[in-house]
């Protein structure tokens, strides 16, 4: 029996749509969705528990009302980040994550919250801010303050100016466990931080980039430095770090807890084969993405796994990791627009593994 734990090819296929392409390359097969925290895990859990996606309304990374959808299935909520204030939901010249905020996500778990919510998971990744979530904590009851003791907004290019934190959790969420996902183990500032790392695609100048990290600095020296060195602080613009800090929220990486939710372990009784994959696969992969989950459980009950991708570069290192293989599931010659259309990527990754398989 083979068993099929494909994350989203993102931009392009879900996990439901990308595990259902690799089923139908098999004889014998059953497959879960899996995500990693990032984009995509709402929708993942929302699957694989049989939920139903919510619509609520919500504010965009620059406070425009919008509609954003969280994944509810019962009394757990799973929010994604990106839902409200990814970078697809800004135009190249919008992209500024010193006036980004995260007040939209505290417009979604509110919402959950309000309609008996008792767990509710954020899944950080994808985000066009680098604001320590203090927009977002701005929402649920917090208030930032300057030296003159005047409120401040959340946003990046205020988190130098921070200088004492008051409030606490809305009632609403009082009683209700909050967690984090976290798709990458990076600090939240530093060389390896959230404005070093993210800023340059979320739209920031070099300049920007040493203002927001003096930011997340500063803010961590108000708020608690420890909280902000940890994994995952750096998810999501630093907003690890400022949950964690300043809203007590646990951390936990996406891509484990999410494995665990949908009962991955117990899919392995009797499999001979594991199907993993993503859009991209690289070294970076090995970081708690994904496939290296996988990877790490099926190997544990002596387990074969192969990975499928789209993009795929240093294989010679994943395969020393661990794979059995790593299939690029795109030709050579085709060009990448082609390639990104979805029923070209299902006919691709059913083909590949069927060639793998054969």
């Amino acid at each position: 029996m083979i068993v099929i734990a494909i994350d989203s090819f993102k931009g392009c296929l879900s996990s439901r749509e990308a595990n259902a392409a690799a089923l139908s390359a098999v004889d014998e097969g059953v497959a879960v969705p899996v995500a990693d925290g990032g984009e995509g895990t709402a929708a993942a859990l929302c699957t694989a528990l049989g939920g139903e996606m919510v619509e609520c309304p919500a504010r965009d990374p620059l406070g425009r009302r919008i509609v954003a959808e969280y994944a509810r299935c019962g009394d757990l909520a799973v929010v994604d980040v990106a839902a409200a204030i990814g970078l697809p939901l800004l135009s190249e010249d919008e992209r500024n994550p010193l006036e980004t905020t995260t007040e939209g996500v505290g417009d979604m778990v509110l919402h959950a919250a309000r309609h008996d919510a008792r767990r509710i998971m954020v899944a950080l990744g994808g985000s066009s801010t680098n604001d320590c979530a203090t927009g977002m904590l701005s929402v649920l009851g917090f208030t930032f303050r300057d030296h003159a003791g005047q409120p401040l907004r959340g946003c990046g290019a205020n988190l130098e100016k921070i200088e004492s934190i008051t409030g606490a959790l809305l009632p609403e969420l009082q009683g209700v466990e909050l967690v984090a996902l976290y798709d990458v183990d990076s600090p939240a500032y530093g060389p390896r931080g959230a404005a070093e790392v993210f800023g340059p695609q979320k739209g920031a100048s070099a300049d920007d980039v040493a203002r927001l990290d003096r930011g997340v600095r500063h803010l961590a020296d108000v708020a608690g430095a420890d909280a902000f060195v940890r994994p995952g602080a750096g998810a999501a613009g630093a907003m690890g770090g400022g949950l964690s800090a300043i809203g007590g929220v646990r951390l936990l990486p996406g891509a484990e807890t999410v494995l665990e939710t949908v009962g991955f372990d117990s899919l392995l009784d009797g499999a001979d084969l594991v199907i993993t994959g993503e859009g991209s696969i690289d070294a970076q992969t090995l970081m708690g993405k994904t496939p290296a989950a996988v990877l790490a459980h099926a190997r544990s009950r002596g387990i074969p796994v192969v990975a499928l991708a789209g993009r795929v570069s240093d294989r010679e290192r994943l395969l020393e990791a661990g794979f059995r293989g790593v299939i690029c599931i795109n030709p050579p010659s085709l060009d990448p627009a082609t390639a990104m259309r979805p029923d070209v990527a299902a006919q691709n990754i059913a083909a590949s593994l069927r060639g793998f398989l054969v």
